[in-house]
């Protein structure tokens, strides 16, 4: 088990990580799995310089999460690529309309957005794994939901 740290502030926060065997083991579910949904572009693991992918206790609720969507409400890898393609990180980050157009997370709604080399976002360096686009889509359908609805993005959402 390994321990990541992340600088926010002055704090500094170490949360535990697992090897890929560990992770598998622990949600029960095999590792081929783990690294077909990284494949898929809905799972973003920590990786070493050589590429060992480790994985946080947020990666593994995302996991459960995954199987739900799956297992529960039916969709398939692709239907839950393009579900979090929909997240609208242009209005959650307040993108400009300039950066707006020429971002391909923008223009094409069939990847999410932390799956694109180059989005106007990351022009600050943003890690993906710790942008809120991709974390708030560590939430089931009924949270992103309510989450959408509370930013304004879905006003008809019942």
């Amino acid at each position: 088990m390994g321990k990541a740290q992340h600088n926010t502030d002055k704090n500094v926060m170490i949360e535990k990580l697992y090897s890929i065997g560990e992770a598998s083991k622990k949600i029960k579910l095999a590792a081929p799995t783990l690294r077909m949904y990284e494949h898929h572009g809905i799972l973003i693991p920590y990786k070493t310089g050589s590429g060992r992918r480790y994985y946080s206790e947020a990666d593994l609720e995302r996991v459960r999460c995954l199987r739900h969507l799956i297992k529960d409400v039916g969709l398939n890898l692709e239907g839950i690529r393009r579900l979090f393609a929909l997240l609208p990180c242009w209005e959650m980050k307040l993108c400009t309309r300039h950066d707006r157009v020429k971002c391909r997370a923008y223009l094409d709604s069939s990847r999410p957005c932390w799956t694109f080399k180059q989005v106007a976002c990351r022009k600050d360096l943003i890690n993906c794994k710790t942008c809120e686009i991709y974390t708030m889509s560590n939430t089931c359908t009924n949270r992103m939901k309510s989450i959408l609805k509370n930013i304004g993005y879905t006003k008809t959402i019942h």
